[in-house]
């Protein structure tokens, strides 16, 4: 048990320590190009696993569809968009609105992938729904709507497409 606890700790540390050097990274190079260098970088790594293990390096041409629907969603919706919001909102606040996707997830899951919202899933529901709003309320409520607004509103729909995907 305290292994699994501590892998939660460290992977909770590394994915929100991620948004850091991103937040640094957009000093040097606009939000979609560092995006696209990410994940051409992140590719290259599982072409060579592909070809040590010498599967095939491409997909069926019926899964094509699928992974155009994807890949929009994953790598435009969620890594561009998320990227591009840098510019607007704090890394820290970042990487805790587009961990909304759980929250943003439950219900679709629930009518279209049949898993039932119980009520441990509702009560987790509702307690990620309040926090997310005492995080967003207060520029709501002062009808401050300025770029750190649009940017909190935008990661959410960051949040939106990755769990989309």
């Amino acid at each position: 048990m305290l292994k699994i606890i501590i892998s939660i700790i460290m992977v909770t540390f590394i994915w929100g320590y991620l948004w850091v050097p991103m937040k640094i990274g957009l000093n040097y190079m606009p939000p979609f190009l560092f995006t696209a260098l990410r994940l051409l970088i992140g590719a290259i790594p599982l072409f060579i696993v592909q070809a040590v293990r010498k599967t095939k390096l491409f997909p069926k041409k019926a899964d094509w569809g699928k992974l155009i629907i994807m890949s929009t969603l994953m790598c435009l919706g969620y890594y561009g968009l998320s990227t591009f919001v840098m510019q607007f909102v704090s890394s820290g606040l970042s990487s805790v609105l587009v961990y909304t996707m759980p929250i943003i997830i439950s219900v679709p899951a629930h009518y279209f992938l049949n898993e039932r919202l119980t009520a441990k899933k509702t009560t987790g529901f509702v307690i990620g729904a309040i926090g997310l709003f005492l995080i967003i309320g207060p520029q709501i409520k002062h009808l401050s709507f300025d770029r750190t607004v649009l940017g909190e509103d935008l990661i959410v729909l960051a949040a939106f497409f990755w769990a989309c995907a």
